[in-house]
């Protein structure tokens, strides 16, 4: 299971819900461990999964009629027992809708497919037996289902937070006026904050996979490559060990690399960012080839201190604020006076995997950011000064009890390349 249950059971107590509602499919995968393949295209209002209070009551997920029959015959998909389906498969005469969870207009408007009883196969046979085995539990559409799993759950007159609270109304336009639904897209963040087991082990992979694929783009390095042509590169790295490439950002500050390319001599940034069945690898790094200017080799050896002292402090409860504090004089007093600015954040299922300020909210809004055991974070260590260049630091750890795990290499050193072999390593394209 991918849902931190007590986790969540904690922060709906918090903040006075009975139940959660998952609208957006990040959501939804998240509370029910399924992927299904209108989750994958990002479309909303297809999927929904409802997630009690009570222990006693059952988790839903909505799906459609024939993902529905997949569930049955790959019970494994989904850890959730209460899976509520709708646009029916098969029989375009059959009525087997719940007249108390939808209204007749809305089963004259369900969509129904035909079969040819007389020449199945073996397989299409057991598909039937399963939607057999699912009768009764199909809807018209994907709203009804989310009504259908809200009153399977006790929550017809209750209290729900939803990522997308436009679901309210709706479900009072369908009959269930008796449910409050209340925004709860921070809420969904602040539960994903404090990861599962099951989860630590995804980001363990995307972390790993996510500095290999860097490291092996960086050995491709040379004057006057195309930075498209190593952001391909790392692309192909990722998609080789199963993962997929969100992006590589790269390149010197715009000014002093007008086309696009390597030059000998200036810093080069790489923040890579992928993600491992929907987990995130994040990494940061910085690299140059040729020969490095003292200030360079003197800048990122203080970026090493202040990271080591950063990583050194870090327990739960100690706050962001705290850490970059320390991190930013610590990096200025090891030799480098104009360094200003590092932020963490929380990484999972998004890059920024807690709550943000949206809306009207200030930056701060949230409340502080404060460590976790079980958070696992990065802390960007960006620079960048115009008529010099750019730096980047950024490591992916876990909070233990009593520190850090790391679940990359924490080097932050300088990755040094040859000099003066324009285009090696990377197909060159004029």
């Amino acid at each position: 299971m991918l849902l931190n249950l007590p986790r969540a059971y904690e922060v709906m107590d918090r903040h006075g819900l009975d139940g959660l509602v998952a609208v957006d499919p990040i959501n939804v995968y998240y509370l029910t461990d399924y992927w299904g393949p209108l989750m994958r295209m990002r479309r909303t209002f297809y999927n929904y999964a409802v997630l009690p209070r009570a222990e006693d009551q059952p988790a839903g997920i909505v799906v459609n009629g024939i993902e529905l029959t997949r569930l049955g015959l790959q019970p494994e998909a989904t850890w959730v027992p209460n899976r509520c389906g709708y646009l029916h498969p098969i029989y375009k005469d059959r009525r087997d809708f719940d007249p108390d969870v939808e209204d007749p207009e809305a089963i004259e408007h369900a969509m129904q497919w035909p079969v040819n009883l007389e020449t199945l196969s073996p397989s299409e046979e057991k598909y039937l037996a399963a939607v057999e085995a699912s009768r009764g539990r199909h809807s018209a559409n994907a709203l009804y289902g989310l009504k259908r799993a809200l009153k399977d759950a006790g929550l017809s007159r209750a209290v729900v937070g939803s990522d997308d609270p436009r679901i309210g109304p709706w479900l009072h336009q369908v009959g269930l006026e008796g449910v409050e639904v209340r925004d709860a897209y921070s809420v969904f963040r602040e539960i994903r904050m404090v990861k599962s087991p099951a989860e630590l082990d995804l980001l363990r992979t995307a972390a790993k996979m996510n500095e290999a694929a860097l490291d092996k783009t960086l050995e491709q390095l040379a004057p006057g490559v195309r930075m498209g042509d190593l952001q391909n590169a790392y692309a192909a790295e990722i998609a080789a060990g199963g993962g997929r490439s969100v992006y590589l950002a790269t390149g010197h500050t715009a000014a002093r690399n007008p086309d696009g390319r390597v030059v000998e001599g200036l810093p080069v940034t790489f923040d890579a960012l992928c993600e491992f069945r929907n987990y995130h690898g994040d990494v940061g790094r910085t690299a140059v080839c040729g020969e490095p200017s003292a200030e360079l080799v003197r800048r990122m050896q203080a970026v090493r201190v202040g990271a080591e002292i950063a990583y050194g402090m870090i327990r739960p409860g100690v706050t962001g604020n705290e850490v970059t504090t320390a991190l930013v004089e610590g990096v200025r007093k090891a030799g480098f006076p104009g360094y200003l600015f590092a932020t963490p954040h929380s990484v999972g299922l998004e890059h920024s995997d807690h709550p943000l300020p949206i809306g009207p909210t200030l930056p701060g809004g949230e409340g502080q950011f404060v460590f976790l055991e079980d958070m696992v974070f990065t802390i960007d260590m960006p620079y960048r000064e115009l008529g010099w260049g750019n730096l980047h630091s950024e490591d992916q750890l876990r909070v233990t009890a009593d520190g850090i795990e790391p679940l990359t290499s924490c080097d932050p050193s300088l990755r040094v390349r040859p000099g003066g072999n324009r285009g090696a390593g990377v197909p060159h394209r004029h």
